[in-house]
């Protein structure tokens, strides 16, 4: 029985290894070729591994994106939640929650990009677009008890529904992040629409608790 469960062990770290490869190489491929112009073959290639292992880890090249995408949340939300932790310590939370986010650095163009082709996927795939959305409302999900948090830290509360409010705080990032690099600039320009413009929307959707 120990020796079954070292050997069940080791396959499932192994699995996982060969998993975060071929999510490594992807991102790396995406990057170059663009996902659309992207092979299995392409992937397999760059993570020294054959056809067989990408079909034992995904089923197709658009849950891998997914997956990606979902991975790289992940860790984002990680190092913003440490972001937020220590901005609820400051004077003016907000104001240090918005600058941490630029310190951040995870909006770079291939990222943005994957995004925009995940985003033309999903309109024309109903399967993709229910992954999607299912990750979109788990972010959210995780997301929006930071920004009560820190509302809450000075004194306020949302008069919106929360859901509304990280969907315009969204939205107006995405238009920001758009805006910068297509303009030849960085996505965390400290001076972008997203950084004049977070912390004005924030208060002025929110009010005395």
């Amino acid at each position: 029985m120990k020796d079954a469960a070292v050997a069940a062990s080791t396959l499932k770290r192994s699995r996982s290894a060969t998993r975060e490869r071929l999510l490594d190489a992807a991102g790396a491929v995406f990057a170059e070729r663009g996902f659309a112009a992207s092979t299995i073959e392409d992937i397999c290639d760059r993570a020294g591994f054959t056809r067989g292992a990408f079909y034992s880890n995904f089923e197709t090249k658009d849950e891998l994106l997914v997956q990606l995408l979902d991975r790289e949340e992940v860790k984002l939300l990680k190092r913003f939640n440490a972001a937020v932790s220590q901005a609820l310590q400051a004077t003016e939370p907000l104001a240090v929650v918005v600058e941490r986010i630029y310190d951040l650095q995870p909006f770079g163009a291939n990222n943005y990009a994957l995004r925009a082709e995940l985003v033309f996927l999903a309109l024309k795939d109903p399967k993709l677009a229910a992954a999607y959305q299912a990750a979109r409302e788990a972010l959210r999900a995780k997301f929006g008890p930071f920004l009560i948090a820190a509302l809450a830290s000075r004194g306020l509360r949302l008069t919106v529904d929360p859901i509304d409010a990280l969907d315009t705080l969204e939205a107006v990032f995405e238009a920001s992040v758009r805006s910068s690099l297509i303009a030849g600039g960085s996505a965390n320009d400290r001076g972008s629409l997203a950084a004049r413009m977070l912390p004005i929307i924030i208060l002025a959707v929110s009010e005395t608790a």
